[in-house]
């Protein structure tokens, strides 16, 4: 995240103008977060993050804390809009050790249809979503779907 600059490709297919030039599960790099890619490893937790969110930074410390008893589950976040640097800031103040995406137009969040944070996207492995947390929830809610999403998976 340090070097790259650009924005979220939602493309499906190629030479989508703004969405991309290539599909976007064709996109891989070291800095690019690539939610196939993730997929292909295994279940994902996706959440989205708005900078100055102290709720959504509060989810994620959890999903932070609770990611370790898990982990073949893929954790990962999109911050939506907001300032690089800050987000920065923010992921090295809170000690976020999995990656984080920037969502700079807010493309993403809309096919997710984010309305609010946090905002928590279960999926199998394959991308097939099974749910959708909106709202802040406890530990032990948070635990529990993403246990239940690792038990799937074996």
């Amino acid at each position: 995240m340090r070097a790259l600059d650009g924005d979220a490709n939602v493309a499906t297919k190629p030479r989508q103008g703004t969405a991309g030039t290539r599909p976007a599960c064709q996109v891989r790099g070291r800095e690019i977060l690539n939610v196939c890619q993730l997929w292909e490893r295994g279940p994902v937790a996706l959440a989205f993050l708005a900078t100055r969110g102290a709720q959504c930074e509060a989810e994620l410390d959890r999903l932070q804390a609770i990611s370790a008893r898990f982990p073949r589950v893929q954790v990962a976040a999109v911050a939506i809009k907001g300032d690089r640097d800050e987000l920065r800031h923010d992921i090295r103040g809170h000690g976020w050790r999995f990656p984080v995406g920037y969502d700079r137009d807010g493309a993403v969040a809309n096919l997710y249809g984010v309305a609010v944070c946090p905002h928590i996207t279960f999926a199998d492995r394959g991308g097939r979503v099974r749910k959708t947390l909106i709202g802040s929830v406890s530990t032990a809610r948070l635990r529990a779907e993403i246990g239940a999403l690792a038990r799937r998976a074996n």
